[in-house]
C-alpha cells in the first residue's frame, strides 16, 4: 500500500471529492469521489497484476468524462493499488464487502450505476444480486460475466484454460496480485441470477479486439461468446449490446461511449 495517501476524514460531506484510504473490515481501502448529483457512479477495475496500477490512474480519462454531469467514485480492490493486502483467497462475499461497507463508510448507501471494466464485470454481476436494491444500472465495458461460467460449465473451454480449471483456480486465487477465487466469483454471481434486479444495462463490446478473434479459451467459446454477450444484454430491463469503435480499453480510447451508455441508463431509469 502507498503510504502517501491520507485517511479519510469521516463523515465525508454531500458532494465533497473524496481522495484516500478507508477501514473496511479491518484493512484500508483506496477510494476515490470527484462530482456531485444521484445516482453514483462506481467504476469497477478490471484484473489488475502488476503493483502500482491503481484505478485512479487507469480510469483518469473516464473520470473527466463523468465528473462534469455526476458524482463518480473509482477504488482499488483489497492487495491492488494503493490498498492494503488481505490474508488468503478472496471470496466473493470478501469482495461484495469490501464494496458494500467502503460505500457505508463514505457515506454512500446508494443506489449506483455500476461501471465494470474487463474483470470489474464479475464484481459488478456478484454485487448487482448481493444488493439488487441499491443497483439502478449496470454499463458493462467489455467486460466479464457471470452468465460466461455456463461455456466452461457445458465443456465449450479447452481443460486446462478455464477460470475453474484447477490449476488456473488455485494462481488466481494463491499466486495472482489479487487473490481472488475467480471460478466461485462466476459461479456465486450466475447461482443468483434470479435476484438480478430489473434495471437498464449496456453491454459496451470493443469492435477493433472482439473476444470472438482475441480470446485464448477454444474455438467453441470464441463462437459462442458474442452471441451470448448479446444475449445476456438483452436479458436485462431493458438492455441493449452496442459495438464500440475501440480496442479493449474502451474506458481510455473511446470514453464518451460508456458516457453516453450511462446517460442512457439514467434516462431509461427515469421513465
Amino acid at each position: 500500500m502507498t503510504e502517501t495517501l491520507p485517511e479519510v476524514s469521516l463523515p465525508v460531506a454531500e458532494g465533497a471529492d473524496v481522495d484516500g484510504v478507508v477501514a473496511v473490515e479491518g484493512h484500508d481501502l483506496a477510494v476515490h469521489c470527484k462530482g456531485s448529483g444521484h445516482p453514483t457512479l462506481v467504476i469497477l477495475h478490471g484484473w489488475i497484476d502488476q503493483p502500482g496500477i491503481t484505478s485512479y490512474g487507469y480510469y483518469g480519462a473516464l473520470t473527466n468524462e463523468l465528473e462534469p454531469d455526476f458524482r463518480v467514485c473509482s477504488y482499488d480492490r483489497a492487495n491492488v493499488g494503493d490498498s492494503e493486502a488481505v490474508p488468503g483467497t478472496q471470496t466473493p462475499e470478501m469482495v461484495v464487502g469490501d464494496l458494500d461497507g467502503l460505500m457505508e463508510t463514505i457515506g454512500d448507501p446508494g443506489p449506483f450505476i455500476l461501471i465494470g471494466q474487463s474483470a470489474g464485470g464479475m464484481v459488478a454481476s456478484a454485487y448487482a444480486v448481493a444488493h439488487p436494491g441499491k443497483v439502478v444500472g449496470i454499463v458493462m465495458v467489455d467486460a466479464s460475466f457471470d452468465e460466461e461460467i455456463t461455456l466452461e460449465d457445458v465443456g465449450m473451454v479447452p481443460d486446462g484454460v478455464g477460470p475453474c480449471d484447477p490449476e488456473n483456480r488455485r494462481r488466481d486465487g494463491e499466486e495472482s496480485l489479487q487473490k481472488i477465487d475467480n471460478c466461485a466469483m462466476y459461479k456465486w454471481a450466475y447461482e443468483r441470477r434470479d435476484l438480478r434486479p430489473k434495471v437498464p444495462l449496456v453491454y459496451l463490446a470493443a469492435e477493433h479486439a472482439p473476444w470472438s478473434d482475441q480470446t485464448e479459451l477454444g474455438p467453441a467459446y470464441a463462437e459462442a461468446i458474442i452471441p451470448l454477450q448479446q444475449s445476456y444484454a438483452a436479458s436485462w430491463s431493458p438492455g441493449k449490446f452496442e459495438w464500440v469503435d475501440s480496442g479493449h480499453d474502451i474506458h481510455s480510447e473511446n470514453p464518451g461511449a460508456v458516457g453516453d451508455a450511462v446517460r442512457w441508463i439514467v434516462k431509461e431509469g427515469n421513465k
